[in-house]
């Protein structure tokens, strides 16, 4: 079963929806994945981004799932890296391109089949690896700063 959670980043132009896609289990409600998720929900409250977290049980699921739609970026080591800046561009000109709509994929242990890398846009957070749950923090707080550039904030230093 997939369990959402729905966060709303304040930006200042237009709906957009972000459902990140993660393969593995769903963290429970006070550990501390949910927490630093609720942080972000508490800065983020009231804006014009949906994000909504889908798990999956394995990653044939979640590649199931993933074929076909679009936009799709993956978070993968063999896509380009960038920085803050980058991301936000990244993010949102696919928002724009994609009906205001992006898919995130964040992969399972072994990583994404070479058939999903071909369908999707690749990015990568970090020459690190992280485990999944983690990345989903990291991948809320790059929206929440990519959010904070577009609307010209003083966040991003």
């Amino acid at each position: 079963m997939n369990e959402g959670m729905l966060i709303l980043l304040s930006l200042a132009s237009g709906l957009y929806r972000v459902e990140i896609h993660v393969a593995g289990r769903a963290p429970g409600a006070k550990d501390w994945q949910t927490l630093a998720c609720e942080e972000y929900a508490t800065r983020l409250g009231g804006g014009s981004i949906a994000v909504e977290t889908k798990w999956y049980k394995t990653g044939a699921s979640l590649e199931k799932k993933l074929m076909g739609l679009t936009p799709l970026l993956c978070l993968d080591p063999r896509g380009p890296a960038c920085d803050s800046e980058r991301f936000a561009t990244e993010v949102f000109d696919r928002l724009d391109r994609g009906g205001s709509r992006l898919h995130v994929g964040i992969g399972p242990a072994s990583g994404f089949t070479d058939a999903l890398r071909a369908e999707a846009d690749l990015l990568s957070l970090s020459d690190l690896t992280f485990p999944h749950q983690l990345v989903r923090v990291l991948l809320l707080e790059q929206l929440y700063r990519a959010s904070e550039i577009r609307r010209g904030s003083a966040y991003h230093k």
